[in-house]
């Protein structure tokens, strides 16, 4: 520990982890913590979580950093939590009790909402104000699902807040709302005035008071109490910033705040997304504030619903044998698997994977969409299947890419890239191949957590200029595509589309059955 420094703590809340570092004011992390949780799926396409799970999370990964760093408390000056997009919200009640799991993003149950929506308001009007579409993923399709469907729940809502605001309130007692996750919940936020449209929230028959205040991802909006010094290690009194979406946050954390920077946020989903000043709006793209400069700075993105997830799934399900030796050779199983699939070429010997696992927001939206393994021959092996499914993910990153094109961005000509797929070189050299960018990723992995703490340092004035982040950051060398594999990666993405298409109507069939 350097004399006299101080510190700042970001967290950031996954779907299936929260992280916590511990960084000091030239950007180096000096202490980490992480938890995994599951998300719970009470039928298929479901997909939600009781808060205090998150909570819990938060609070003993902060405890743990700030002890494996032994830093005095009295110099951590700042703490941000951001997390997952929270979809309906965490419906509490009058004295912030929680009264159902929260739906998050991934829950796809809106179907109805969805159509009533596109039936009584029209995609048109929900896109000239919002800047984004009408689907599932969406928030407000979320909120709509729990008052059709639990009236006695509804009654009792006082606020909808995020995960992150949660767990902020439960540590200082303030409620807050950022501009950012505001503007994810969609159909009901004015992207272009940056705030709660009066009209559609009339038409959708949904109470502005349900939503705080909103803030700046950077603003002060409460201080830790003597309850959240005990349970977090932090000193009673320390600052508390308003936090932003994981992916949003993430971005900043590669140093992305200017037009035509890009990045993916390679997480238990997969986000890419460009910072541009609110021209470049698109149905096929999700767009919300962004965390760094709100009021004039936009964030947009499409994604693959699971990323990381797949990979994840396929060790648990496929890789009990790696698990095991991991664990008997301290290993991770992931590298095991690395390790196998390193061996197969690209293109997997014909195979090639649609990764919509929970089904698919943009580019595609299409909540029946479903995986498939195209090409299966008593040939393969788990190491194809491993393989193809990192190819899979990277063919979905190259058609987010192509839709971001298509608004007339001009796109840098290197790919930012954050989260554990940066932690794989063999995953990192199959993405560049696939999207023919350089890939150069953030030295340490980057992350939403990083950016929180240079929010939090921004947040109480230690940093006065976002563009500050810079000097934080290194960079690995660029993982450069191989000229090799174009040719064969550009027909198997072709290819790739093409199946899509093949089966999207048997896929809404099926859907029906």
């Amino acid at each position: 520990m350097s004399n006299g420094n101080i510190y700042f703590v970001g967290t950031d809340i996954g779907t299936q982890g929260t992280k916590t570092v511990l960084v000091d004011l030239q950007g180096k992390i000096v202490a980490s913590s992480s938890a995994e949780y599951d998300v719970l799926t009470p039928k298929p396409l479901w997909a939600e979580q009781w808060p205090d799970v998150w909570f819990d999370a938060v609070c003993r990964t902060i405890r743990s950093a700030v002890e494996k760093s032994q830093v005095p408390k009295e110099r951590i000056k700042g703490l941000t939590i951001s997390g997952l997009y929270g979809g309906s919200g965490i419906p509490c009640d009058a004295d912030m009790n929680p009264l159902r799991p929260c739906l998050i993003w991934m829950d796809r149950r809106a179907t109805k909402e969805v159509e009533w929506v596109r039936k009584n308001i029209g995609e048109d009007r929900i896109f000239d104000i919002t800047g984004n579409f009408i689907d599932s993923y969406y928030g407000y399709t979320k909120i709509l699902w729990i008052k059709n469907n639990e009236p006695d729940t509804w009654k009792r809502i006082k606020w909808l807040m995020t995960p992150y605001a949660y767990c902020t309130y439960k540590l200082t007692g303030s409620i807050s709302m950022d501009y950012c996750s505001a503007g994810n919940i969609g159909g009901i936020f004015d992207i272009h005035k940056k705030d709660f449209s009066d009209e559609l929230l009339n038409a959708m028959e949904i109470p502005r008071d349900f939503f705080p205040k909103l803030s700046d991802s950077s603003d002060v909006v409460g201080h830790i109490t003597a309850e959240g010094a005990k349970l977090t290690g932090l000193m009673e009194g320390t600052p508390a910033c308003a936090g932003g979406v994981d992916a949003a946050v993430s971005t900043l954390s590669a140093g992305a705040f200017d037009e035509g920077n890009h990045v993916a946020m390679m997480g238990t989903s997969m986000c890419w997304g460009f910072i541009h000043d609110g021209q470049r709006l698109s149905k096929q793209l999700i767009s919300m504030p962004h965390v760094a400069n709100s009021k004039e700075k936009v964030y947009s993105f499409a994604g693959a619903a699971t990323c990381g997830a797949v990979i994840k799934w396929f060790r648990d399900e496929f890789g009990h044998l790696e698990k095991a030796m991991g664990n008997l050779l301290d290993v991770d199983a992931y590298a095991l698997l690395d390790k196998e699939a390193a061996k197969i070429p690209a293109g997997s010997d014909g195979l090639v994977i649609l990764p919509y696992f929970m089904g698919e927001r943009a580019p595609i939206w299409n909540v029946n969409a479903r995986a498939n393994i195209y090409g299966l021959t008593l040939y393969h092996t788990k190491a194809h299947i491993f393989n193809a499914l990192m190819e899979a993910v990277s063919y979905a990153l190259r058609h987010c890419i192509s839709s971001g094109a298509e608004t007339g961005m001009k796109l840098d000509g290197e790919l930012l890239m954050v989260g554990g797929a940066t932690k794989s070189p063999l995953w990192k050299s199959i993405l560049a191949d696939v999207t023919q960018y350089p890939v150069k990723c953030v030295v340490g992995g980057g992350e939403a957590a990083y950016g929180d703490a240079f929010l939090a340092a921004v947040g109480v004035g230690a940093i006065k200029d976002f563009e500050k982040i810079k000097d934080w950051l290194s960079f690995e060398d660029p993982v450069v595509p191989s000229t090799g594999n174009k040719e064969l990666y550009d027909k198997y993405f072709e290819k790739y589309l093409e199946i899509y298409e093949a089966l999207k109507g048997t896929m809404n069939d099926f859907a029906k059955i």
